[in-house]
């Protein structure tokens, strides 16, 4: 199904239930279908659960190279509002966590679950350094790398390029400590793109905050154990 944002179609799947809506929202590179064994415990226990498509994502439009973080989130809440989901639960795996925090930190989400979440400023050692430092140069001559940058950014359109950049360079680490509401952190131990480091520093920064650690799993630990991690998510979205 689509709804008309601005415009423009942005894909959803819902399966309307009763209680607080459960809204999903997908990492970098991925999409709803992600989300499905997530999207398909909590339609099984009755409840009201939406996951989407980013813009640029799946079956969603492809947004002008000019998007920002912000405009993901001002697109998914303007989908929250479409839908009429009211203030909803949230389950926010890596890139979707970027949006999720925004989101929180402006008091418009009920409880939320970031998963491997992105969005903190990385440490960054004297070899990345170099390997920017020589990117630019090669730039400046023209000369074009067709190396540069990671998996990801290299399988981008040249649009989703400049959008990808604007993204993970827009750091949230000032967002955390206005996050308000009920959060829950569920990592990977082994996760080498959002490590660890990151979680606890959410969890020192999050008021209301705890943090779960899923062993020998990486940046997909809802995919990697699946039963656990949805025990774990309806317990914390346990409705009274």
């Amino acid at each position: 199904m689509f709804v008309e944002i601005n415009g423009q179609n942005v894909f959803y799947e819902r399966k309307k239930g009763k209680g607080t809506p459960v809204l999903l929202l997908h990492g970098w590179g991925c999409g709803a279908s992600a989300m499905r064994r997530i999207f398909d415990c909590f339609a099984a226990l009755g409840r009201d659960v939406t996951a989407i498509d980013f813009p640029g994502f799946g079956k969603s439009f492809t947004p002008p190279e000019t998007f920002t973080i912000f405009d993901y989130a001002d697109y998914t809440q303007s989908v929250i509002e479409k839908l009429e989901l009211r203030k909803p639960d949230v389950i926010a795996h890596s890139f979707g966590g970027r949006v999720a925090i925004i989101l929180a930190s402006e008091g418009k989400i009920n409880r939320l679950v970031l998963t491997d979440a992105a969005g903190l400023k990385p440490r960054r050692g004297l070899k990345y350094r170099f390997k920017v430092m020589l990117f630019k140069l090669k730039r400046k001559l023209g000369i074009e790398d067709k190396n540069a940058g990671s998996e990801d950014y290299r399988s981008l359109s040249p649009e989703m390029k400049r959008v990808f950049t604007a993204v993970v360079n827009a750091f949230l680490d000032d967002y955390l400590d206005k996050i308000k509401c009920p959060t829950l952190l569920i990592w990977g131990s082994k996760d080498r793109d959002t490590p660890i480091r990151m979680a606890k520093k959410m969890e020192k920064h999050i008021p209301d905050c705890g943090l779960a650690v899923f062993e020998n799993c990486g940046h997909f630990c809802f995919l990697e154990e699946p039963l656990r991690f949805n025990a774990v998510v309806t317990e914390f979205f346990k409705e009274d």
